[in-house]
């Protein structure tokens, strides 16, 4: 067990923590604040955008990479100011190895500076940000993160102190303070954090609360809801993938306190809250864009690290697209602009393959395992699924 390390982190003024809006300057005009939950199944990817700052809370599992980028491009983000990582889970640390190899630009990485469940070294954020040349930024409670020049600031309410169950219970929790109202992040916060929280006598009122945990029945108290009061509760969950949630006890007792709940598994995309003179306006993004007909994997070999498309449909283009080997969460993502016409094959090899016997490079070795099972899957440029096939072992 060990506790990480706590980067210092710029504090703002005494009068920024008193309250909502205090202390901040006066900007040229309204504040546009904005929180995307990315649809990425049971995990979380949220898209938290203040003016003209954005960052990423949290990057899903990697096969939900189409989905982020896609809401990236909805929301015109192009560059991530900062990534922050509420705690180590693969459903919300997935997506890091993608994001440090992609040409996405990062300003800065923070996480949870309180965690047992990995080391330092091993901490997810601490490679994405290697893998950058840079550092991941410790937080715990106390510490502030002003959000660029907007005048908003993420003030950090938890971990106060490690707690040894596991690290849902030491997940960053963070208060988003604007001229506009304030949102509530609580990561995959259980019960017993919940409690410490409640201990400590914050306000925590809220116009937008993160529900933590997928709204799982070990979370959100009766207590709890009442203590936020949120006009808007979202909360990230597949119910395929993690029966039971949301559960309907924690829905219930947020629409006791007035909320209205949206869970991005009905949203297409994702969920979509604008915050205006506190005040939360909720839209949810399906996607218009029709599936391809006709397009499959028609053939997997492990031993060659091949992986073949046929498109009996129209002729398709693959810009976005890419296919992700469910056993080493590796990602290919085909290039812009490839077009795969109708009636063609198209072979995806790797450096494991023998020269000449693919169209398409996947840059990496032995990506298809060959002595356990590993499933590859094609996926769109919104993440949708296409088709699947595993290596037959």
């Amino acid at each position: 067990m060990r506790r990480a390390m706590k980067c210092v982190v710029l504090l703002l003024a005494a009068a920024l923590l008193a309250s909502c809006g205090a202390g901040f300057s006066e900007p040229a005009s309204a504040q546009r604040v904005e929180l995307f939950a990315v649809n990425v199944g049971k995990g979380d990817a949220l898209l938290v955008r203040v003016d003209d700052y954005a960052c990423l809370i949290d990057a899903g599992k990697a096969w939900a990479r189409g989905r982020i980028l896609a809401a990236m491009r909805l929301l015109d983000i192009d560059a991530l100011d900062a990534v922050f990582i509420t705690h180590p889970d693969g459903d919300h640390v997935g997506g890091l190895t993608w994001l440090a190899d992609s040409e996405i630009p990062v300003g800065a990485w923070y996480a949870s500076g309180l965690f047992f469940e990995v080391s330092e070294a091993e901490h997810p954020a601490a490679e994405a940000a290697e893998a950058r040349g840079q550092r991941v930024n410790w937080l715990t409670r106390g510490d502030v993160v002003p959000l660029g020049e907007t005048g908003a600031a993420f003030r950090v309410l938890a971990p106060s102190e490690l707690l040894e169950s596991k690290d849902d219970n030491n997940s960053l929790v963070m208060m988003l303070e604007t001229e506009q109202g304030r949102m509530l992040f609580t990561g995959d916060m259980e019960l017993e954090q919940e409690a410490v929280l409640l201990g400590l006598g914050d306000d925590l009122s809220c116009a937008v609360l993160k529900v933590p945990n997928h709204a799982d029945d070990d979370t959100v108290s009766a207590a709890f809801a009442r203590a936020c009061s949120a006009q808007v509760a979202v909360i990230s969950t597949d119910s395929y993938e993690k029966p039971g949630t949301p559960d309907p006890g924690v829905l219930e007792r947020l629409a006791g306190t007035g909320a209205s709940c949206y869970v991005t598994q009905d949203s297409g995309l994702g969920v979509d809250v604008l915050l205006a003179g506190g005040a939360a306006t909720v839209s949810e993004t399906p996607v218009a864009t029709p599936l391809p007909q006709g397009l499959a994997i028609v053939q997997v070999i492990p031993g060659d690290d091949l992986v073949t498309l046929y498109n009996a449909g129209a002729p398709c283009d693959l810009t976005g697209y890419y296919l992700y080997s469910s056993r080493g969460d590796e990602i290919y993502a085909f290039p812009e602009g490839y077009m795969m016409e109708a009636g063609v094959r198209l072979t995806v090899g790797t450096r494991s393959s023998a020269a000449g016997s693919y169209d398409l490079l996947w840059d990496d070795k032995k990506v298809v395992h060959r002595s356990k099972t590993d499933v590859i899957i094609l996926y769109d440029g919104y993440g949708r699924y296409i088709d699947s096939m595993d290596n037959g072992l």
